[in-house]
């Protein structure tokens, strides 16, 4: 026979009763988003129980200190080679007695039980069979655990209105708590003794969970002791610093349990800086490069929030490191290229990041890449031969021909006859038969190009020479014609007998027209100069006794 249904619907206490009054054998498997569990009745009793997370026998045995670590690890030496399991070896070598083996099993397992009723939702089935499926514990198994249904109801039934004021304060099993210093329980009787033992293991290391399992036959009661402790504001909760801490101490001796913290606490502050440093090197550590390379590129993008480049531009190289194929880390790594003006890195991280898309088949993404390169350098022609390619590759050999051809032209212009051959080649590549193309290649192989560019040259130079000769033979001729104006000048003065008749303000005049219309001549700038100044000299002294006479 084969039940299924809701827990919604129906309530599991009845079906409980029912599978108990009825003697039935078989599993009932429950599934909800906490997880999967299945417990096996036997004749109508609970004889076995396997869920996500719980614990073999032989691991709680210690954690309750039934039996030592030691003798553990010696039962399983003996176990080796051999078909007992590690229950039957443990009583077997005395390490502990049947009786007492029963008793803590029955403890266990009446403990979980009750927990999974006072919690159960989710889906459910119930199928007979006379044997348990695979998947539960061995030694559990092979012990003869027969628990009535009604006891684990009613205890169920009263855990269920405990739990409700416990998850006020533990709303979470994952959570950490920490003692504060001098703190004290007020349990009594038998609670005492567990709350003390509470208090010494709530050193911030532990989630809640674990906690629980160090009191694998109390772990209601464990929970219960630590909602009192907070209530009474005896524990608090442990900070991201608190588990970084711990996990600074554990690291040496337990680098994965020391991870573990880092990330339960990073679930807290994810942008812890200092978080981040130790789980990117205790990831590295683990051999999790891919994990080591994640937290330093959020250490990175941190930097950059703050401004702090030099600090991101390192946390990059060493994630680009571990992780060399990571498209992210590269592009996060040209972008604090460009921001700080390192050209060379630039282009060598572009470079590489072209290779990292293009080889998926990412031309798209490659040429946004190559763009932004060609911004930073844009007289590179391998790049713009490059981003042909990838237009090609994208479907648009229009536009990867457009613009080689306005780089071929470019580079023919500077006469770079080399570099442009080869962006020639690559459009005769893309669209074999190109005429302009095909034509440029010939005329730079027969160096028609060059010679051009000769002709050019020899032209100017003629033109040169032609304005430089014209230009001195003007300014020979104006110069001719004011050295006769000069020489036609002076004989005048000299026919007129100016200087013997003190005629000097008239010489002046006569010289100063010979200057105003000849004026771009030396004679002008030079000659006419001196004689002027040698004029009004005259001037002068004849002006001074003349002006003694009249006194």
């Amino acid at each position: 026979m084969t039940v299924s249904g809701d827990l919604a619907t129906i309530d599991l206490a009845d079906l409980l009763q029912n599978i108990q009054v009825h003697a039935r054998t078989g599993t009932l498997t429950l599934v909800s988003e906490e997880g999967r569990a299945q417990v096996f009745f036997r004749d109508g009793n609970v004889a076995m129980l396997q869920s996500d997370g719980r614990a073999s026998l032989v691991e709680r045995l210690v954690a309750a200190g039934v039996i030592t670590r030691r003798k553990l690890e010696n039962a399983q030496r003996k176990q080796r080679g051999s078909r007992r399991c590690l229950a039957e070896i443990l009583v077997g070598t005395r390490a502990l007695s049947a009786e007492v083996l029963l008793a803590a099993a029955e403890d266990f397992l009446t403990e979980d039980v009750a927990n999974l009723i006072a919690s159960a939702q989710g889906e459910f089935e119930f199928a007979e069979a006379a044997e348990p499926p695979a998947g539960f514990d061995a030694d559990e198994a092979s012990l003869p655990l027969a628990l009535p249904v009604a006891p684990l109801i009613l205890e169920a039934t009263r855990r269920i209105d405990h739990w409700a004021e416990i998850r006020k304060y533990v709303p979470i099993d994952t959570m950490h708590f920490v003692a504060r210093e001098g703190a004290r329980c007020r349990a009594e009787g038998e609670e005492a003794e567990t709350a003390e033992a509470l208090l010494q293991a709530l050193d911030g290391a532990r989630s809640v969970r674990e906690l629980a399992e160090q009191f694998p036959n109390r772990r209601f009661l464990c929970h219960k002791l630590l909602a009192d402790l907070i209530r009474d504001r005896a524990v608090r909760p442990a900070t991201a610093d608190d588990l970084l801490e711990i996990a600074t101490v554990t690291e040496p001796d337990d680098p994965a349990r020391a991870r573990e913290l880092v990330r339960r606490a990073l679930d807290m502050e994810p942008h812890h800086a200092g978080l981040l440093a130790a789980e990117a090197r205790l990831c590295q550590q683990l051999g999790d490069a891919a994990a080591s390379a994640s937290a330093r590129k959020l250490a990175a993008h941190l930097h950059l929030e703050a401004g702090r480049t030099e600090e991101a531009r390192q946390e990059l190289e060493r994630a680009k490191a571990l992780v060399p194929s990571d498209p992210g880390l590269w592009e996060r790594s040209l972008a604090v290229a460009i921001a700080q003006g390192r050209r060379e890195d630039a282009l060598r991280d572009g470079m590489h990041l072209v290779g990292l898309y293009r080889a998926p088949g990412l031309h798209a993404r490659a040429r946004d890449v190559l763009e932004r390169l060609l911004r930073i350098d844009p007289e590179d022609a391998a790049l713009h031969v490059e981003l042909a390619r990838c237009r090609v590759d994208c479907g648009q050999a229009a536009e990867a021909l457009r613009g080689l051809l306005r780089r071929g032209k470019q580079l023919i212009g500077r006469q770079d006859y080399v570099t442009a051959r080869l962006v020639y080649e690559e459009i005769l590549a893309i669209e074999p038969g190109h005429r302009e193309a095909s034509v440029s290649v010939e005329m730079i192989d027969k160096e028609i190009f060059v010679r051009r560019r000769e002709r050019k040259r020899r032209l100017a130079r003629l033109l040169a020479t032609a304005c430089s000769v014209a230009v001195l033979g003007v300014a020979a001729g104006v110069e001719l014609v004011a050295r006769q104006a000069c020489l036609e000048t002076h004989s005048l003065i000299s026919q007129e007998r100016m200087i013997e008749q003190r005629q000097y303000a008239d010489a002046i005049q006569l010289w100063e027209t010979v200057r105003t219309r000849h004026r771009w001549s030396l004679a002008a700038w030079l000659e006419v100069p001196r004689h002027v100044a040698d004029l009004r000299a005259r001037l002068q002294e004849a002006a001074g006794p003349d002006r003694g006479a009249r006194r």
